[in-house]
């Protein structure tokens, strides 16, 4: 059952997105939902390489500009993290703000910035799930070296953080 837990984001959930262990967060896949011109959830997935946390009230995050996650965060301005791993689960709702910035070491991402308005946390309920956890969450497998990958997502964080 979720519950909502504030408006920034707790510890557990800033250290993982301080970009600071990236080599930990490899294989990790975060789910984002935006909302598509129909108005349904479009969901899409995002590694730990994509997005970074400046503070606990603001996330910046890297998606294709020419993609329609893209197009619905600029048209919505509304975005929903989904982090779901081992014993935490945690659902950040955030508003997205505009104009997105072009990401000059990677020309075909977008930087976009939300700001955190509510965080909701997914425990089992004791009465009538006792003893349920979560185990893990999306996984995936970056199909090129470890140290590739690190290096790009290196670049992409530092790019993040950046001003321009």
């Amino acid at each position: 059952m979720s519950r909502e837990v504030g408006s920034s984001l707790p510890r557990p959930l800033l250290d993982r997105l301080r970009g600071d262990d990236l080599a930990a967060r490899v294989g990790f896949a975060v789910l984002i939902l935006s909302i598509d011109e129909g108005g349904w959830p479009h969901p899409a997935m995002l590694s730990y390489g994509e997005m970074v946390a400046l503070d606990s009230r603001r996330v910046r995050l890297a998606v294709h500009q020419r993609s329609g996650t893209a197009a619905n965060l600029q048209r919505s301005r509304r975005i929903t993290f989904c982090f779901v791993e081992a014993n935490m689960t945690y659902y950040v709702k955030a508003t997205v703000g505009l104009p997105p910035a072009p990401m000059q070491a990677f020309p075909h991402l977008a930087r976009f910035e939300a700001t955190v308005q509510s965080v909701l946390t997914d425990e089992a309920r004791s009465d009538t799930e006792p003893g349920a956890i979560i185990v893990d969450g999306v996984r995936f497998s970056p199909g090129r070296p470890t140290a590739a990958v690190l290096d790009d997502w290196q670049r992409v964080v530092e790019g993040l953080r950046g001003d321009a």
